[in-house]
């Protein structure tokens, strides 16, 4: 008998909660349908929301993007620095102001899981971000496994008519070669740290996607101004391409050339599907401010910066895919969590999103529904009584 107690207290719970939900739905279903006193007249409510215009959303875009950014392993640094953390991923929070500067949202998305996390994940979200990093594509069940996985499910979600768009910053870009190289090593050394440079243009870089719908502003500032941050020690060459046939799926839109004068790719887009790829840094110019690091802030660098964050998040708005139901959206939001200010102590991101090793907890999903219910039901009341 004493057994019984906590089942029945969680099905008086369950009752409770669905009971408030039914009266609360109903309460909001009969104030809907009642007139309100607004401007000293009486008027019936209508609501649509301004983005569900046609007049306004012309394009019928995803007018609330949302992005999954792919965590990685802290670094050592990270490790010395929290020695009573139990923090296992981050994300630097540049690449997050990055896509919500052009009008996105973030979800992080967990390195170390199944494939089928990533699955359900990927058919939730309207794009991916691969962010640059230091970590190693020999970890297993981290950063490079998780990559593979997203790659593999993008190209299949693309297949089957759904517009999916992927981008790679630096080592995120270097990831995907890699696994469209089916794992064979692509890269070679380079010597572009801290480097500041000019793109250089190849011939008909205009027909790409990425770069067809640029002013000429920003094509002219790209081109003649160091504006692009390079932080890496590996690249890829066109011989590269060439000898493992990576060209037939990639084109190449820019290159350059590092410290030593070494040639390198640094900017490519697949020739079937909306992946993207770029060796510098765009979130950098817009958000980090180490000094010495030889990042350009200048306002022609900000301008062709955006110019990136608002392509890419572009591209995602053309994703319709949603969570179940918005208490899943809003649990799976990055803004459950508060970046750390790690410039201060040395880093060479200002902040970071760290992570412990398990980041999602949650709730008894009867409850949390209802509370999202009474929520939504609570705002409905509000905006009613203000009318």
């Amino acid at each position: 008998m004493l057994m019984m107690a906590p089942i029945m207290d969680k099905q008086h719970r369950l009752a409770v909660s669905s009971a408030l939900v039914y009266l609360g739905l109903l309460a909001a279903c009969t104030l809907m349908t009642m007139p309100t006193l607004a401007a000293g007249r009486l008027m019936h409510y209508k609501y649509m929301d301004v983005n569900e215009n046609p007049a306004v959303n012309t394009d019928n875009e995803n007018p609330t993007p949302i992005v999954g950014i792919l965590t990685q392993e802290v670094s050592q640094f990270i490790v010395r620095k929290y020695p009573n953390s139990t923090f296992s991923s981050y994300i630097a929070a540049s690449y997050v102001k990055f896509v919500e500067s052009a009008g996105g949202r973030v979800v992080p998305i967990w390195i170390g899981q199944k494939r089928d996390y990533y699955e359900d994940i990927l058919s939730k979200v309207n794009g991916v971000l691969l962010p640059g990093g230091a970590t190693y594509f020999n970890q297993s069940d981290g950063y490079a496994d998780a990559g593979h996985h997203i790659y593999d499910i993008a190209m299949k979600i693309n297949e089957a008519g759904t517009y999916f768009p992927v981008w790679g910053t630096c080592l995120g870009f270097e990831l995907m070669v890699y696994v469209a190289a089916n794992g064979t090593e692509p890269r070679t050394y380079c010597s572009s740290s801290a480097q500041a440079l000019p793109l250089e243009f190849v011939e008909d870089f205009q027909k790409s996607r990425m770069f067809r719908n640029a002013s000429d502003e920003v094509i002219n500032i790209l081109k003649n101004y160091p504006v692009t941050a390079n932080f890496h020690m590996y690249c890829f060459t066109r011989k590269t391409f060439a000898d493992m046939g990576l060209d037939a799926m990639w084109n190449v839109m820019s290159l350059n050339h590092d410290w030593e004068g070494s040639e390198f790719i640094s900017s490519i887009e697949h020739k079937r599907y909306p992946f993207y790829g770029v060796q510098f840094h765009p979130e950098k110019n817009l958000f980090e401010f180490i000094p010495n690091r030889n990042i350009t802030h200048t306002a022609r660098a900000i301008k062709t910066s955006q110019y990136f964050a608002d392509f890419f998040v572009s591209e995602a708005r053309r994703n319709r895919q949603y969570f179940q139901n918005q208490t899943e959206e809003m649990e799976s939001l990055i803004y459950n969590y508060a970046p750390k200010y790690t410039g201060a102590i040395g880093s060479s991101f200002e902040q970071q999103y760290l992570f412990d090793e398990q980041p999602v907890l949650r709730n008894d999903g009867v409850e949390k529904s209802a509370a999202a219910w009474l929520s939504l039901i609570a705002v409905l009341l509000v905006h009613r009584l203000w009318l």
